[in-house]
């Protein structure tokens, strides 16, 4: 069986990280995307227990750094099975809208929304090269327009509601032409990271949980969904 290779962005901490370590203990080859080698210590840990982890510079504002990505996996390996879009920034923590300034929100889109797209429009027609494989966008249940039922952090939420829609429609491009390319979207729950803050009750690797779960769909497996503990949760 060939090995199957996969990216995974904002791979150096939290969830990022534990998705890179459940893909590579179910034999992925995962190139774990980091912006600066320097913060990478985690993954190189990983790579010296055996586990198929490589670390690739990768920023996905930046679409060069993707495109150097992109031909190297085209030379090496001829395509990519997986696309995991988890690299995101939430810098207004419970801010009102009304002092959301428009420069906050402008970078928060910069990562969390113009990022997927950079690295969906550059990486996912090596997955096309395939004909088969896996997209999973990192959401939040914060996104999810019927359960909005309070304010605040206007720009993180607004991106990933965004996000959510991108995955719909990127799932519905490819369903006819590429059937067995899922695309869905993920919902880690409230995690004990960087972003999520000392007070979260999930642990990393239960946020990953959902995330692998749909990376490694079988080929009937659903497309253009959000997802939560395996479930479907609601736009």
């Amino acid at each position: 069986m060939t090995e199957k290779v996969a990216v995974v962005t904002g791979a150096n901490r939290g969830i990022g990280l534990a998705v890179t370590q459940q893909l590579a203990q179910q034999g992925v080859r995962v190139l774990a995307g980091c912006r600066a080698a320097e913060r990478a210590t985690a993954l190189d840990a990983l790579a010296k227990q055996g586990l198929p982890v490589e670390v690739v510079a990768l920023a996905v504002d930046d679409r060069g750094s993707l495109e150097a990505l992109a031909e190297g996996i085209r030379t090496r390996f001829g395509g990519l099975d997986i696309l995991v879009n988890n690299a995101g920034v939430a810098l207004d923590h419970w801010q009102s809208f009304f002092e959301l300034s428009p420069d906050c929100l402008r970078e928060t889109l910069e990562t969390n929304l113009l990022g997927v797209l950079n690295c969906c429009q550059l990486l996912v027609p090596l997955i096309q090269a395939k004909g088969a494989g896996r997209v999973v966008n990192v959401s939040t249940e914060l996104a999810s327009m019927s359960e909005m039922a309070m304010g605040s952090t206007v720009a993180y939420r607004s991106s990933k509601a965004a996000v959510n829609a991108m995955t719909v429609l990127l799932a519905r491009e490819l369903e006819k032409e590429y059937p067995q390319i899922l695309v869905n979207a993920a919902c880690p729950g409230w995690v004990n990271t960087e972003l999520g803050g000392p007070d979260a009750p999930r642990t990393p690797d239960e946020g990953a949980d959902t995330i692998v779960w749909l990376a490694t769909l079988p080929d009937d497996g659903p497309s253009g969904g959000l997802y939560r503990d395996r479930a479907v949760y609601p736009w």
